[in-house]
């Protein structure tokens, strides 16, 4: 009786590891990503157009296109994540563009530069499923076993696309002031579901008891930001500030569906004392989703003939809990016989029964990066980076009055490898691994043995006059 009771409230807490809460989980092209994300400073190639616009007045022989794709595998394995015996394992296979970039001359302003880049800022897909039949004995009024019967179903998606053109004037040789501008469609999918369904064994008239618990919504928000940045380039020397500034909403819209029920559950649980189920759905309301903004500064120092040495911080601010969408309306309510207050303090909380919220806390990730060149037209490419969670309150929401998505609450580290190599044609072709895992305090943190691993293959192709550093 008390495994199965610690498994309930286990289950009822949702403590599973699904969506990523994460600023540093992707980097936008194949040099930035394979060295760690250190690209404030400047890299000498079109991801320059996203990570300082500045630094594209020190581009040498800019290009006109740039093409990176990402193909990436996830593993996921939690023992014991609903209660004892019970664990959650998935594997996932997804391949996205990166980035597509390019910048442009003015022969009659060679101090001008214009850059253009789309990139994939945010890509997560999370599902599980999960059956499992049970015989225990756990009602005292029951002689003999009773079934019991858990379900657990989670599918989560985000995806969030930037767009947008960068500029830079080079005020004296050496140093430079850039300004971009980006436009952000961001596409969120989420659906998680979760029941007990008590069945005794003698089906003749007894009660079956029962649980469950359903969030469902979509939603998506169209937002803007601003990136002002500066940029140093002396001969052995580089040094990048970069500021993100917090977004500006355009427009957004959401739709949700959201169900509690509980039956004869006062024999589970002496604080439902009746049966009761709450439904609602909204169609159409408006969406906002925030970014707080970011200051990075990055510097690069030259080792030798051959080799340069790039670090970044950034920093990105966090600011507090806010609506995503709210819903100002009383729900279904089936017997619609109880109290303000009694809904209130048992179901419902202090929140409107469709609502979702999130909060950001202030994070700092740093990265740093070796690029080597082993031959005339060979580079190496060696990074590591960090990628702090930044909404660690997300993976406390244990109540059942809130809507709320789940979070996982690992701090991730990042390792990467790649070649570059440029052709006689002036072609430059890019490949490179990387491999990121959970931090181990992370997972102490976590019931049981536990592995998170990811790896990434990044494919870059850049055609047009390429940089031969």
């Amino acid at each position: 009786m008390k495994t199965n009771l610690i498994f309930a409230i286990l289950l009822f807490s949702g403590v599973v590891f699904s969506q990523d809460y994460h600023h540093w989980s992707e980097h936008f092209g194949a040099r930035a990503s394979l060295l760690g994300g250190a690209a404030t400073s400047g890299l000498g190639d079109n991801a320059t157009t996203y990570y300082n616009a500045a630094s594209m007045a020190f581009v040498e022989n800019p290009s006109m296109s740039i093409s990176v794709n990402a193909y990436r595998m996830r593993f996921l394995k939690v023992e014991n994540a609903l209660g004892e015996g019970f664990d959650l394992s998935e594997s996932s296979f997804s391949t996205m563009p990166n980035l597509i970039a390019g910048i442009m001359t003015f022969d009659k302003h060679p101090r001008f530069r214009l850059g253009y880049s789309v990139l994939t800022r945010r890509s997560f897909s999370s599902k599980f499923d999960f059956l499992s039949e049970r015989d225990d004995e756990i009602l005292p009024q029951f002689v003999g076993p009773e079934r019991w019967v858990y379900a657990y179903n989670l599918n989560h998606r985000l995806m969030e696309y930037w767009a947008g053109f960068a500029l830079s004037y080079q005020l004296r040789p050496g140093f430079s002031i850039g300004l971009s501008h980006y436009g952000i469609y961001r596409d969120v999918k989420y659906n998680r579901s979760y029941s007990i369904s008590i069945l005794p064994q003698d089906f003749s008239g007894l009660e079956v008891y029962e649980f469950s618990n359903v969030h469902s919504f979509n939603y998506y928000n169209v937002k803007g930001v601003f990136k002002p940045s500066i940029a140093l380039n002396v001969e052995n020397f580089k040094f990048g500030l970069a500021y993100t500034t917090p977004s500006f909403n355009m427009f957004g819209n959401a739709k949700a569906f959201r169900e509690i029920s509980y039956i004869n559950w006062k024999d589970i649980s002496p604080e439902v004392t009746f049966d009761i189920q709450i439904v609602d759905r909204i169609d159409k309301i408006k969406a906002r989703h925030k970014e707080y903004g970011s200051l990075a500064f990055g510097v690069s120092w030259k080792l030798g003939k051959r080799a340069w040495l790039h670090f970044t911080n950034e920093t990105f601010f966090g600011g507090t809990e806010y609506f995503i969408f709210d819903a100002d309306e009383k729900p279904s309510i089936y017997p619609d016989v109880f109290t303000e207050e009694q809904l209130e303090n048992l179901i419902l909380g202090d929140q409107n029964f469709l609502s979702l919220t999130e909060q950001t806390e202030a994070r700092t990730n740093i990265g740093m990066g070796l690029e080597a060149k082993v031959a005339k037209r060979w580079d190496l490419y060696l990074g590591a980076r960090t990628d702090f969670l930044y909404n660690e309150v997300a993976g406390d929401r244990y109540e059942e009055q809130v809507m709320y998505i789940e979070s996982s609450r690992w701090q991730l580290y990042h390792f990467s490898l790649g070649l570059g190599y440029l052709t006689k044609k002036n072609k430059r072709y890019t490949v490179g691994l990387e491999y990121g895992m959970a931090g181990m305090n992370a997972l102490k943190n976590i019931v049981g043995n536990s592995s998170s691993n990811s790896f990434k293959l990044l494919l870059e192709i850049e055609v047009g006059k390429t940089p031969d550093n």
